[in-house]
């Protein structure tokens, strides 16, 4: 197989990395979220749910400290604040580059041609893919992906600045059924939204 022109053995990081996201079509999990700074302290700790099914579609659900939810569609991104009474709306990014949510998809020329991938192991049952993106347009500078078998146990992203971001899953629950209502969002009354999609790619908003 060819990948930017060039011939790749089937058994390198990338490939491996692609075989084992495609394993997944569906994932259900409680995510905590920690936000280090460069020196590790600790900026921001968060608790969420995430539902997410290939390709585009995501509800990912902050419950504490404080409620948010971002839902796609797999073309419009709600993100919605009751706190503030506000929901903004715009096209649900395809960059991969800046979208660490895509990397989930098992799109092996997408992820070839935005990043350097390796692999290392934990230990023998858990594995390590770390992704360097391939231009200097990405918001981050590396990021790891950590299996045990086909369940991801973690997600981290570093930016240019040494700041960190984790994610790590529990309660995970791979290829359930997902009822297509967890991917739509119906915009309470007597909030303020902010719609930034482009206009000739603006559908009716469900109410």
């Amino acid at each position: 197989m060819q990948i930017n022109g060039q011939e790749e053995s089937p058994q390198t990081p990338l490939h491996n990395l692609v075989a084992t996201l495609a394993e997944t079509s569906s994932i259900k999990a409680d995510v905590e979220q920690l936000i280090l700074s460069q020196d590790g302290r600790q900026i921001q700790a968060l608790q969420a749910v995430l539902i997410m099914q290939k390709p585009d579609l995501l509800n990912w659900h902050v419950i504490e400290p404080y409620e948010e939810l971002m839902i796609s569609d797999g073309e419009s991104l709600w993100y919605y604040e009751p706190d503030l009474e506000q929901v903004s709306i715009q096209d649900f990014p395809d960059d991969v580059e800046n979208n660490p949510i895509l990397l989930l998809n098992d799109d092996l020329q997408a992820i070839s041609e935005a990043y350097e991938v390796s692999l290392g192991y934990v230990d023998e049952e858990v594995k390590q893919y770390v992704l360097l993106p391939l231009t200097a347009s990405s918001s981050y500078e590396r990021f790891s992906m950590t299996f045990s078998g086909v369940d991801l146990l973690q997600m981290q992203f570093e930016s240019s600045v040494g700041q960190l971001t984790s994610f790590s899953f529990t309660n995970i629950i791979n290829n359930a059924v997902i009822d297509p209502a967890e991917f739509s969002f119906a915009i309470p009354t007597d909030i303020e939204v902010i719609d930034s999609r482009q206009i000739d790619n603006q559908q009716a908003v469900p109410q």
